[in-house]
């Protein structure tokens, strides 16, 4: 067996503090005559509420109880969505001899077959005395971490949880993620994720011998989130969890399903940019991809882009590079351009400095973070 120290915690939340700074949809974000709100969620398309016209299909149906708005083909409760295929959902937990402690999310989670995966934004984190806390367990691969306590044989949840989050506040107003300074092996531990997992079933199993087997033990998976509250001070305990979302076609290229679907039209090449994801931990085997709208546009881009920002050197690159039916690779951290990075530099630099040594438990061949 082999253990390899993990760093990243911190840069991964920094960089989806980016894509929520970046990602702010301007109306129309929803199809004709359709709802774009849930209490006070935006329901941007492809998700969509009612009507089948308004959703791109049926995993994208939204389900809105009163207030709460929830995705109906796997039953989660939404807290945001943004356009640039990041969702925040309630977490699951994994819950063990926790006295007083209700949550309405419980594991496990089966998101396989799709277009959902588990961000790897998001931190594992487990709590408990003299506990390993596996988050994959498998004859090929266990990834996990072990919490210890000192002296005591159990966890106060209700004291611990609170020191958990961490509240910052920054110029586009308040966030909130899971503490990378805290959880250090002692009452509780952490440890990053591999990216595209669409299965989490956590379990738990005594460091030594029969230790550990009594006492409170939780596990849940969480990440960055922007809102007026994290948790409350209650019984019911509520994490927010990052997915990734994607856009499945029957055709083989973005362009050609918008064309089929009617979003295509003489300006859009100029105000949209589409690309393929590859490598996709789904098991259809359909093509997957995603939009954005192009440098000096907003709105939706599964819709339509509108406006343009002051023209730039950059914007004028951009006009003169054919890009009808363009259909690309993934866009990855370098794309951004370096005008939308500069405010998020400080707060990267923040989260890099303060890395904590994780580590991944696995058998069986090399596994890397």
């Amino acid at each position: 067996m082999s253990v390899k120290l993990a760093c990243g915690v911190g840069f991964s939340l920094a960089l989806l503090l980016c894509i929520i700074q970046l990602a702010t949809a301007k109306a129309p974000i929803a199809m004709p005559n359709c709802e774009d709100r849930c209490g006070d969620i935006e329901i941007p398309f492809p998700f969509g509420m009612d009507s089948k016209d308004c959703y791109f299909d049926e995993w994208f149906e939204i389900k809105c109880n009163q207030s709460r708005a929830f995705l109906n083909k796997i039953n989660m409760e939404l807290l945001n969505i943004y356009i640039r295929g990041k969702a925040h959902v309630k977490s699951p937990i994994m819950l063990s001899n926790c006295s007083g402690m209700e949550t309405d999310h419980l594991l496990p989670l089966n998101l396989t077959g799709s277009p959902f995966s588990i961000s790897d934004y998001n931190v594992f984190t487990a709590v408990g005395c003299d506990t390993r806390a596996l988050m994959i367990d498998n004859p090929l691969q266990r990834l996990g971490c072990e919490s210890k306590c000192l002296g005591q044989k159990d966890v106060d949840w209700r004291q611990l949880l609170p020191n958990l989050i961490k509240e910052r506040e920054f110029s586009s107003g308040k966030y909130y993620s899971i503490a990378d300074d805290y959880c250090n092996g002692t009452d509780c531990c952490q440890i990053t994720i591999p990216s595209s997992l669409q299965v989490f079933n956590a379990s738990f199993e005594a460091i030594d011998g029969n230790r550990g087997t009594r006492g409170c033990k939780l596990a849940f998976l969480a990440g960055l989130y922007a809102g007026d509250s994290w948790t409350k001070n209650d019984s019911n305990v509520q994490f927010p969890m990052v997915l990734d979302w994607m856009i499945k076609s029957n055709r083989t290229e973005s362009s050609n399903w918008m064309i089929d679907s009617g979003l295509w039209n003489a300006n859009y090449s100029e105000t949209v940019d589409c690309y393929n994801y590859y490598g996709s931990s789904s098991a259809s085997s359909k093509p997957v991809f995603g939009c954005e709208c192009s440098y000096g546009y907003e709105g939706n881009p599964y819709i339509n882009c509108t406006g343009r920002a002051e023209k730039s050197n950059v914007e004028e690159k951009r006009k003169k590079k054919p890009k009808k039916n363009r259909v690309e690779r993934r866009p990855s951290s370098q794309d951004l351009d370096l005008a939308q990075w500069e405010s998020t530099i400080p707060y990267l630099t923040y989260f890099m400095e303060r890395c904590e040594n994780y580590f991944v438990i696995f058998f069986g061949g090399a596994y890397f973070i």
